[in-house]
């Protein structure tokens, strides 16, 4: 009730209408709504489900009928009510905090947390400002990756061809061509020409065959007759034949003997033509290659199909291709070892060695690749802002210098990484299949002892998480302007490099790798598995989450990046788990002296500020 006199007093100062028309204005309001009997209970039960009914003797009763007494008592109270004074005068100068600055008063720690003693030790405490000394510089955090090379049998390649030619040969023979003749009175006679009857052994065995029906009466000339004007009406028909040989039943006829004047014989000519066209490849010359089990073939191309039909032989002959290249990729061995540079690195430390060949039964182990353990460039570097703590239990900063405690806590930052894992674990929950933290399985190839790596992920440096994100959300050209610059000289898919910005957020565990291409059992590339989460939170919990469980990771040319099930997420020890990676991630790298302390002297100050503004208040 208050509350609202004290606003109802401050109406003159920003209504637009005058103080009668507003009381006027809100007295009829009132009595609209107290003769609504849809809103009034009119029977004691009703009343008693009401929320804070206290029933109808409240002594505030007495503003129903006399609103103005409210108003009187209210104007009453305001020289002394701090709410008042801190809303309506606004000529007061009032305390303001920068969020900065609050930051600022929870940012130190991280170097002191461990052994803040160390900082005071000689120090005065007896509550002055002694001499102040500079913090340790701010450590970012360390990072690892884990780097490979391969030593073992090196497959070296080259590039062969051999061209195949087509052989095209015409076969020929001779053909005797035969008019024959049948007379409609003697069908076996063939008057003038020799008798159709005496072929019918040749043309079933296919020697003769008849190829056109030629006019009976016109064509005597050749056997040295001329027919009679009644010839045509006789119906008499004739035949050529073309015989691939002499026909043997052939005997003077009865009528005519059917002799050719120009050559003597039966057949009216004799002539060579094509019995069969065979083309065949000539793969003579890539015999070697073809023959040797280093060798593969590759493709095969045409190089000779312009004109596509040609004369051989006097016959033309029509074939799509004439002449064609054929590659093999061929293969030599020798030994190989690209981990000098690895090796030579005081910095990475050997890890372990794993076998590539695509029969793991073998007793031996043609390609083996060795794991070692990197720092990430850049991290665990120095932050260049510098700090000082000073004596008399205070630290400074810029100038400023507040008090400290000796004792130093961790249980906020680990707090906050929990609650942190809990609304992740509510964002990356799978209702399809009940799980929380499932990653993406993603992978990159990289060639055995080659100098294409399109796996290089955190060797070129930590990424933030905005500019990671800022470059996946940007589409190619972003993702290559900030991916690992020999990437795209290499050729690497967007994919690839997508890959390489996640793995340089922490987004990613490299689960292994395994030969994704081999010869003969010899390895030729081999590709590196990845597990991409949603956040770099999740990936450490899945790492450290499968050693408590029990549940190693399978396999890199299977493992497919599976989340907790609810009961095994539930059956996690967070505190068990070191989360300092992503520490900074919620705290900004501060560690705090005491988080207790830190909550009073934020408290303290919101008091100070209602103390000033409280009237009379400095």
């Amino acid at each position: 009730m208050l509350a609202v006199a004290m606003l109802a007093t401050a109406a003159p100062a920003l209504a637009q209408e005058t103080t009668a028309d507003a009381r006027a204005e809100g007295k009829a309001m009132a009595e609209a709504f107290r003769q609504d009997g849809s809103l009034v209970p009119n029977t004691e039960g009703q009343a008693l489900e009401i929320p804070g009914y206290q029933g109808t003797t409240l002594p505030q009763s007495t503003y129903f009928d006399d609103p103005d007494k409210m108003v009187s008592e209210a104007s009453a109270q305001t020289s002394s009510h701090g709410g008042y004074q801190t809303v309506v005068e606004g000529d007061r100068v009032r305390p303001k905090f920068d969020a900065a600055e609050i930051k600022a008063d929870i940012a130190r720690g991280r170097a002191i947390e461990d052994d803040p003693q160390a900082y005071l030790d000689g120090e005065d405490i007896s509550g002055g400002q002694g001499s102040c000394i500079p913090l340790p510089p701010s450590q970012l955090p360390e990072g690892w990756y884990e780097a490979s090379c391969n030593i073992g049998t090196k497959l070296n390649e080259q590039t062969r061809s051999c061209t195949i030619p087509l052989n095209v040969v015409v076969e020929k023979r001779e053909t005797y061509t035969y008019w024959t003749g049948r007379m409609s009175t003697m069908p076996t006679d063939g008057g003038v020409y020799p008798a159709r009857a005496a072929f019918d052994d040749e043309v079933a065995s296919g020697i003769c065959r008849e190829t056109r029906a030629i006019d009976y009466c016109s064509n005597f000339g050749p056997f040295g007759f001329t027919p009679a004007p009644s010839c045509p009406s006789l119906g008499h028909t004739a035949y050529e034949l073309k015989c691939s040989a002499l026909a043997q039943g052939i005997s003077p006829g009865t009528y005519h003997p059917g002799i050719v004047l120009a050559t003597g014989e039966y057949w009216l000519s004799k002539e060579e033509e094509a019995s069969t066209v065979s083309a065949t490849r000539n793969e003579g010359a890539c015999a070697t290659f073809a023959g040797d089990s280093m060798c593969v073939q590759q493709e095969e191309v045409c190089t000779s199909s312009d004109p596509v039909t040609r004369i051989v032989d006097g016959v033309p002959v029509t074939q799509p291709c004439w002449a064609w290249n054929r590659s093999y990729l061929c293969h030599t061995t020798s030994a190989g070892n690209d981990c000098s540079t690895l090796e030579a690195n005081a910095q990475c430390a050997f890890v372990r060695e794993e076998c590539l060949d695509d029969d793991e039964s073998s007793p031996g182990c043609e390609v083996r690749e060795r794991v070692y353990r990197c720092p990430v460039p850049g991290s665990g570097g120095n932050a260049d802002e510098k700090q000082y703590i000073c004596g008399g239990d205070v630290y400074c900063l810029n100038g400023e210098c507040e008090t400290i405690e000796r004792e130093a806590s961790t249980e906020l930052k680990d707090a906050l990484v929990a609650l942190h894992a809990i609304g992740q674990a509510g964002k990356e929950f799978n209702p399809d299949e009940l799980t929380v933290f499932s990653g993406e399985r993603e992978t990159c190839h990289k060639p055995v002892f080659g100098l294409i790596n399109c796996c290089a992920g955190k060797v070129s440096g930590l990424l933030t998480v905005g500019a990671g994100a800022a470059a996946l959300a940007g589409g190619p050209a972003a993702i290559a302007a900030l991916a690992t610059p020999f990437l795209t000289l290499f050729a690497c898919s967007t994919q690839e490099k997508m890959l390489d910005i996640k793995d340089r957020m922490g987004f990613c565990y490299r689960v292994g790798s395994y030969c994704s291409s081999s010869f003969l059992g010899i390895c030729k590339t081999r590709r590196t598995a990845y597990c991409c989460f949603e956040s770099k939170l999740s990936r450490i919990l899945q790492e450290q989450g499968r050693l408590q469980l029990g549940k190693p990771w399978g396999k890199p040319k299977t493992e497919q990046c599976r989340g907790f099930s609810i009961h095994e997420f539930a059956s996690l020890d967070l505190s068990k788990m070191d989360f300092t990676e992503v520490y900074a991630e919620f705290i900004d790298a501060a560690k705090l002296p005491d988080e207790v302390q830190t909550m009073s002297d934020i408290q303290k100050k919101i008091e100070e500020y209602y103390a000033r503004s409280a009237p009379g208040g400095g």
